[in-house]
């Protein structure tokens, strides 16, 4: 389920290991939730976010891979590594794009059946267009993706009661592209405190130099400054050059910062919206023209109702990996590799994996998505010890999260460990030449 970076990889490790597979893709083409984010320059270069045995497969088709040490975007990695991997003949024949999976089950038998369950085959509720039908499938991994579920503003984990309609937009808008109009000369209000807030931020004080009227508030709900990635040590030089930027955008004035701010609720307020809430503890709110959400992702799971899910009940993680991904004990280098031992569920030959095996802990780097998707291609092949012998190293890094409070996540690769997105997402980097984007989607 998704044809993103994970669920490609998915495909491949499964094809390798001489499985039959179809990939399902609710998108018209492969990493939609990367197109939505392609303006977005990764801070990982591309040695980090190509999977062994998609390599493997683009081999033979004569596919030239990039230079490992340069720093894709959004775009690149669509153009130049998931179309081509989508366009090998083994994968070319197998996805079915405009595909959105409704529902999966068992054949005959919901969630309270127990009698040769195991031996049932998973029924999927299929619809393309207005055509709705069912397919059977042995093993299922879901690699969906967490992209089109954001958090919401509040606090309390619940959507705003007001009608918003545009003057909201999701995490990584396009401010000094195509989004522009909707920045330049507002006051502009980014929620939340983690890669994909930083790299907003960053864009928002570049466009305020151009067009001055422009001004830029940023919510957070812990006290303090960012310190997102300011770590010297981070393999990532990228990574941690964004934090520094961030901060040196607050202590300049070019972003106010509203720290201690739990938000209550979000209303329309004439052409803009109000903001209410508190701050320290005391009533506080604010009104603006656009409010930025980047307060992280949460895993769409009304499509599983009728499986067995073994979750965590605060990251909503399969629960042996959740003590590996809090997001209070853990940032992306210190989140070790892991495989089909600690994503089972209940349900035998379910998985879920990628940015969504995350929950909603915004600590996902795509190399350990590459992991999991080997190890259980492993197991669903019968190589049971070889599912378990982890062979991912990932190299030391800095941090990767927040301390500040809200969500970030890290959806690329880092060399420590690891778009995204659908997978769709990645930690991102400053443009080389030009400004210090730098971000963490999916």
């Amino acid at each position: 389920m998704g044809a993103g970076p994970v669920g490609l990889a998915a495909a491949a490790h499964l094809l390798e290991r001489g499985l039959d597979v179809v990939v399902y893709e609710a998108g018209p083409s492969v990493g939609t939730a990367v197109r939505a984010w392609g303006h977005t320059r990764l801070f990982s270069p591309w040695q980090y976010v190509i999977d062994p045995a998609a390599r493997r497969l683009l081999g033979p088709a004569g596919w030239t891979e990039p230079r490992p040490s340069s720093l894709p975007t959004g775009h690149d990695l669509v153009a130049q590594y998931l179309e081509p991997l989508a366009a090998t003949p083994p994968l070319a024949s197998v996805i079915r794009y405009g595909t959105w999976i409704d529902a999966v089950s068992r054949q005959g038998m919901d969630r309270t059946r127990s009698t040769g369950r195991a031996d049932t085959p998973f029924l999927l509720r299929l619809r393309s267009g207005d055509t709705t039908n069912t397919v059977t499938a042995r093993a299922v991994i879901d690699a969906s993706g967490t992209y089109t579920t954001p958090n919401p503003l509040t606090a309390a984990g619940l959507e705003p009661t007001g009608m918003l309609g545009t003057r909201i937009t999701s995490a990584l808008p396009d401010v000094l592209g195509a989004d522009r109009a909707r920045f330049a000369e507002k006051r502009v209000l980014v929620v939340g405190a983690g890669h994909s807030a930083a790299n907003t931020l960053i864009k928002l004080a570049a466009l305020a130099k151009e067009a001055p009227g422009t001004e830029v508030l940023w919510a957070i709900r812990n006290p303090g400054t960012a310190r997102l990635g300011t770590d010297a040590a981070d393999g990532l030089a990228a990574r941690g050059q964004l934090g520094s930027t961030v901060h040196g955008l607050v202590e300049s004035g070019q972003v106010q910062q509203i720290a201690s701010y739990e938000i209550d609720d979000v209303r329309a307020d004439g052409d803009q919206v109000t903001v209410t809430g508190r701050r320290a503890g005391e009533p506080f709110a604010v009104t603006v023209d656009v409010i930025v959400n980047a307060t992280g992702f949460r895993p769409d799971l009304d499509m599983l109702r009728e499986i067995r899910l073994g979750l965590d009940d605060i990251v909503e993680a399969p629960r042996a990996l959740a003590p590996l991904i809090d997001p209070n004990l853990h940032s992306c280098g210190s989140v070790p590799p892991h495989g089909v031992a600690e994503l089972a569920h209940p349900e035998p030959n379910f998985f879920i994996a990628g940015m969504k095996s995350y929950g909603r802990a915004p600590t996902f780097l795509l190399l350990t998505g590459y992991e999991q998707v080997r190890s259980i291609a492993a197991e669903l092949a019968g190589d049971h010890t070889g599912a378990r012998q982890l062979e991912l190293v990932l190299p030391e890094t800095g941090v990767c999260s927040s301390d500040i409070g809200g969500s970030s996540c890290c959806t690329t690769p880092a060399v420590t460990g690891t778009p995204a997105a659908d997978e769709a997402a990645c930690c991102t980097l400053p443009e080389p030449a030009t400004d210090s984007t730098s971000c963490c989607t999916n």
